[in-house]
């Protein structure tokens, strides 16, 4: 169960014909999981503000009490009619009953390529809700500065929120204390939605699309870890997307420089190398190589970096760099393979 920040009520609808991904209010059964969820929340949060309360002398958390759920409504719910708003349960009540999930809905016989044995886009018992892993690569691939919209989860099934954070409440709360005014219409987020599936069909058109895909949100899914796992990992997405089969690993050069170049201009060409051989030291396990590597890049891009050895190793600090470096890169490829900017310019013209 995959619920987004948005609100209001809508009819069924369609997102990615190929995936058979859907958007649509809660069912009943799923409405009374999520409120449960959000009263154990705010028990949790008192129970810590009154633990803060006795080390401190202060709380450092702000309650979650009727006037914020009430400012929750009024900051994301258009239409409030009918509505009783007069306690925190009713506010609650109205909140849950105008939230938004998305999920696969298809039958066996409908899904391309796949049968039940096969399947890698369904949520089994023992495996994550796929449509989490479908959003995140969205996210991945929106610019800081892109007006598209950020899909921010309020719940997920996949994850148990409340022994690290209050997640629902924290999420659902974003509105009132962001100074940010740019947050999508239900309406405008939607659409953003419905573009991205258009551009993933759009992608899909043999089988083969279907396992990269799976392996491009698979790759995605669990990206934090900034170090060779990561470099490794993502340099494969571009490998994938990038080369063929008949192709030699120092190939990929001519595909990114053009990307690093908007970075590091003239001495793109040697950054693009450092890179490109970095990640074969690393897939052949020569560590000692691949650190003398890392080494001979940061002195030629990371001569101003602030290397605060109190947070990270010096080799870490390089890992980070780069890998948050390759991520760009990988977002500029992904963009362009999925046609993004080319569908969501052609949309915006018509």
């Amino acid at each position: 169960m995959i619920v987004l920040d948005i609100y209001g009520k809508i009819e069924r609808t369609l997102i990615s014909k190929k995936l058979k991904l859907y958007l649509d209010n809660l069912p009943e059964d799923w409405k009374k999981q999520i409120k449960e969820t959000i009263f154990e929340e705010i028990r949790k949060i008192e129970f810590n503000r009154k633990e803060q309360q006795t080390k401190y002398g202060k709380s450092l958390h702000d309650q979650f009490d009727y006037t914020v759920a009430r400012k929750i409504v009024e900051n994301n719910i258009v239409n409030i009619k009918g509505y009783s708003l007069d306690t925190l349960e009713n506010c609650i009540d109205c909140i849950i009953d105008n939230m938004i999930f998305i999920e696969f809905d298809y039958e066996y016989s409908d899904m391309p390529f796949f049968d039940w044995k096969s399947n890698c886009f369904d949520g089994r018992l023992c495996e994550e809700d796929y449509s989490e892993k479908i959003i995140k690569l969205l996210n991945f691939m929106k610019r800081d500065n892109d007006v598209r919209a950020h899909f921010n989860i309020v719940y997920s099934s996949n994850n148990d929120y409340l022994s690290v954070m209050p997640r629902v409440t924290s999420v659902l709360s974003i509105r009132n204390y962001s100074e940010f005014k740019g947050f999508k219409t239900k309406d405008a987020a939607i659409y953003d939605l419905k573009q991205y599936g258009e551009c993933i069909d759009n992608f899909l058109q043999s089988e083969r699309d279907y396992y990269k895909l799976d392996f491009i949100v698979e790759a995605l899914a669990k990206e934090d870890d900034y170090k060779h796992y990561h470099f490794l990992r993502v340099f494969t997405i571009l490998e994938m997307l990038l080369l063929n089969k008949k192709q030699q690993t120092y190939e990929i050069e001519k595909y990114i420089n053009p990307i690093i170049n908007r970075i590091y201009k003239k001495d793109s060409n040697q950054a693009t190398k450092l890179l490109r051989q970095m990640r074969n030291k690393v897939g052949h396990g020569d560590f000692i190589g691949f650190n003398k590597k890392a080494y001979e890049f940061a002195d030629i891009y990371m001569k101003n970096y602030n290397f605060d050895y109190s947070e990270y190793s010096h080799l870490n600090w390089i890992l980070l760099h780069t890998c948050c470096l390759l991520n760009d890169i990988l977002k500029e490829v992904l963009i362009h393979k999925f046609n993004i900017d080319k569908f969501f310019e052609t949309v915006k013209n018509e």
